[in-house]
């Protein structure tokens, strides 16, 4: 290919003109054409203008994330003539990433990628100046004050949590946001600018799906259910403590050799085998009212049969051409998988029993988790699943298109020209715009698909009205601590939120356990949102230093609130309404509106009586 680097030039929302520029992509990647940065800048000058180029050196930007889309970023940036950018990434480098994350190979693997990818674009422009953090940006230090040191922040993040996290500082600091995403072969970019557009959070996003109890428990239908049970399983088997895991009820069983100093893995592996595939679905068997003709209760499988179980599933025929993790195992193989994996956590891993969690890129860890699934699955007549199937659902995993990475980078740099030209100018009248990438089935036959900025929602909790209301199931049953880390922090996206009422605090980061420093302070993790004299109608103000971000909740008691649907018990109705000020704020804007529609009537009807001429006259 004899590009690098291309730029897509709105001249109207319908119109997009392409220019490519930059030289050959070789010389760029080697790093061998001395001359490439100068006959990139004589290429972007000539389509920009010197004073344009002239905002493009003296700006400095935040680049948060350094992988599919942040590599490109990088990339593009500096042969744009970027030339001071601050990268934060708190990842390393793994294998599976080098398949479109280019400016990685594989001496680099296990290395920070923000480290690497800073490496790499500087040698494209030796002259720029690029710094390498490698952290989470929630971290105290990427807080407001550092935010507040840049032009513009210009994201490359992949997941929600990151996002709104960043779009709050963002907002805090008022400095403008270039936000992107990519989803296989969908992507998007917009900006955002307080008070001016949309903000991240503005409209609702999609969040990650929860399972009622019983259905994870005891009634799986799906291979889903028997996955996030597995996940459940492998932290409550080598993790932590943690009384809010769905299968605590197993703990006695599953920590029973915990404190032995020897143990025989596989013999443990065995009896955890044999309480969970055979004695535990005999005890769910037996509950009877679980079970109907079109859902037979779950068959027990205990281990010597599950070993005897070598036939595949599926033919020789149609998985020839299949990798080996594509294919689906025996029984037999999952069965000595599962044993394997425990006696491995039980040997090699001992130490690290106690303080262990699920990952996706944890090899033993997604050997547990795929062979336990699967297990279960036999036991209730559900179709097992490949390890490749097991990774991609249990890591939320939607696999990544490099070309939808290379086209939103280039969005975003032509989105930060617009920012950058627009100065003083309300973003809404500038050629700034929100870019869709749609393929393979683009609406009106077109892959990007250009929108006008929108203003900012006045009901969102985060820029503006800042009221959010929320269904409580039941007060007298909803802890305090259990309350903030399932509403606050994984609904409402807070980092470190505190809550107070009326004035006092009732909730501090600082104490999420009850102990003798939370009693000092007046703090009780443990009680109720009733013991804390909350019911239907109390204002909580939640308040998130490190984001600069605060909102109040509005609480309501739901006792018919539906577990089904919101296991968590609570309901999040963010956006939902206004606050009392500016619905009295409105009501009154709309009786001015009224007054003047009546009178400029009243003053019509007057004219038209004046000019009257009656016909007996």
């Amino acid at each position: 290919r004899n590009w690098s680097t291309c730029w897509l030039q709105y001249c109207n929302p319908r119109t997009v003109r392409v220019h490519w520029i930059c030289g050959s992509s070789a010389s760029i990647m080697t790093g061998t054409n001395g001359e490439t940065a100068s006959a990139g800048d004589a290429a972007v000058k000539s389509i920009i203008g010197e004073e344009r180029f002239a905002q493009i050196q003296s700006a400095k930007l935040l680049v948060v994330g350094a992988g599919g889309i942040g590599c490109e970023l990088l990339k593009n940036l500096v042969l744009t003539g970027f030339i001071d950018i601050e990268v934060v990434d708190l990842d390393t480098i793994d294998v599976s990433n080098l398949n479109r994350q280019f400016l990685f190979r594989r001496h680099h693997v296990d290395r920070p990628k923000s480290e690497v990818a800073a490496e790499a674009v500087r040698q494209f422009r030796p002259n720029a100046k690029i710094v390498a953090h490698c952290g989470n940006v929630k971290e105290a230090a990427f807080g407001v004050e550092f935010f507040s040191k840049f032009d513009v922040v210009v994201n490359a993040l992949d997941n929600l949590e990151a996002r709104r996290h960043v779009n709050r500082l963002c907002l805090a600091a008022e400095k403008p946001l270039l936000e992107a995403g990519s989803t296989g072969h969908l992507g998007q970019v917009t900006v955002i600018r307080k008070g001016q557009t949309e903000c991240f959070e503005c409209q609702a996003k999609p969040t990650q799906k929860v399972f009622p109890y019983c259905t994870i428990r005891s009634t799986p239908e799906k291979p889903v259910h028997c996955l996030t049970w597995a996940k459940n399983l492998f932290d409550l088997c080598f993790g932590p403590d943690d009384e809010s895991n769905l299968l605590s009820d197993l703990a006695t069983e599953m920590r029973q050799f915990q404190s032995q100093e020897t143990v025989d893995g596989a013999g443990v592996g065995k009896l955890i085998y044999s309480h969970l595939f055979e004695a535990d679905i005999k005890k769910q068997a037996e509950l009877e009212d679980l079970w109907s003709e079109k859902r037979p209760p779950p068959t027990p499988l205990p281990f010597d049969e599950a070993t005897k179980r070598t036939s595949k599933t599926a033919s020789a025929e149609s998985e020839k051409d299949k990798l080996e993790t594509q294919k689906v195992p025996t029984v037999s193989a999952d069965a000595q998988g599962f044993v394997a994996a425990v006696a491995t956590m039980y040997g090699e891993r001992r130490s690290m029993i106690g303080q262990s969690t699920f990952s996706k890129d944890d090899q033993v860890a997604m050997d547990f988790v795929h062979c336990a699934a699967n297990l279960r699955m036999e036991n209730y007549r559900i179709s097992r699943l490949s390890r490749w199937d097991a990774q991609s659902i249990a890591g939320s995993i939607i696999p990544a298109v490099a070309s939808t990475n290379a086209i939103v980078s280039g969005l975003e740099v032509v989105q930060l020209l617009h920012v950058l030209a627009a100065k003083d100018t309300p973003m809404r009248q500038t050629r700034a715009r929100t870019v869709w990438v749609r393929f393979p089935e683009p609406s009106r036959k077109k892959i990007l698909q250009p929108s006008s900025l929108q203003s900012p929602n006045p009901d969102c909790f985060v820029c503006g009205a800042r009221t959010a209301r929320v269904a409580v199931k039941s007060m007298s049953k909803c802890k305090i601590a259990d309350f903030a880390k399932a509403c606050i922090q994984g609904q409402l996206g807070a980092h470190r939120p505190a809550l107070y009422v009326n004035g006092s605090c009732i909730f501090d980061p600082e104490y999420p356990e009850p102990g003798e420093e939370a009693e000092e302070e007046g703090l009780h993790p443990e009680w109720s949102l009733q013991e804390w004299g909350l019911s239907s109608g109390s204002l909580i103000q939640v308040e998130d230093e490190g984001q600069g971000f605060s909102c109040n909740l509005v609480l309501r008691e739901e006792p018919e609130l539906s577990e089904e649907q919101f296991p968590a018990g609570f309901q999040v109705e963010a956006g939902e309404g206004m606050s009392e000020e500016a619905a009295k704020e409105a009501a009154e804007k709309k009786r001015k509106a009224d007054a003047e529609a009546a009178e400029a009537n009243a003053a019509k009807k007057r004219v038209l009586d004046a000019n009257t001429v009656a016909l007996d006259d």
